[in-house]
């Protein structure tokens, strides 16, 4: 269905409720539990964060068991400077717009949708306040915080520019995060 890559389309006009944050979660389940869904996991941030959230310690046992067996359908590959080619399964675009709780919103006068969610994008998360290369207690209480305000009815989905001004806090984590993720990376090619 045209619904599949995200949680469907809505009029300008959408209010959500506590009802349509249940039926996130439920959606969002489906991909944690499915054989690809390890590979939440493995993203680490707020993605699993959100998996570990709905699956709790199932979610690492999931992790653990290694690629499923459609590895070749969507996954990332890393190339040592010897050897053959590592695979592991990666997300679909269309998996993280239902993992972040992706609505289409249109309204009569502009008919591109504009994009909402319950929480933000991987891309956003990265290049946040919030994302220094490892879970952090203000990660755990800013998650926790949004948590209780959407059980509450006080937090809505946000569009990414609204996403982008909610989890900017401090530019300098987001320059550590990508120094870290670079030596890693460099670090993981020289010696692989």
């Amino acid at each position: 269905s045209e619904d599949e890559d995200c949680l469907g389309w809505r009029l300008g006009s959408f209010q959500p409720t506590g009802w349509d944050y249940r039926q996130y979660e439920m959606r969002a389940y489906e991909v944690f539990a499915s054989p690809r869904g390890r590979a939440a996991i493995l993203c680490g941030g707020l993605v699993w964060r959100l998996a570990m959230e709905l699956l709790g310690n199932d979610g690492l046992r999931r992790a653990a068991q290694g690629p499923s067996a459609g590895i070749l359908e969507h996954c990332y590959k890393v190339q040592p400077r010897h050897g053959p080619p590592y695979y592991d399964d990666a997300l679909t675009p269309d998996e993280e717009y239902i993992i972040c709780g992706t609505y289409k919103v249109v309204d009569r006068h502009n008919r591109q949708p504009n994009h909402i969610s319950w929480w933000p994008r991987p891309s956003q998360w990265k290049s946040s306040g919030l994302n220094l290369g490892h879970w952090t207690a203000l990660a755990e209480e800013w998650f926790v915080g949004r948590l209780r305000r959407i059980h509450r009815g006080e937090a809505l989905p946000l569009n990414g520019k609204d996403w982008k001004s909610h989890i900017r806090f401090h530019s300098g984590g987001v320059k550590l995060a990508f120094a870290i993720q670079e030596e890693s990376a460099r670090f993981i090619s020289d010696t692989l």
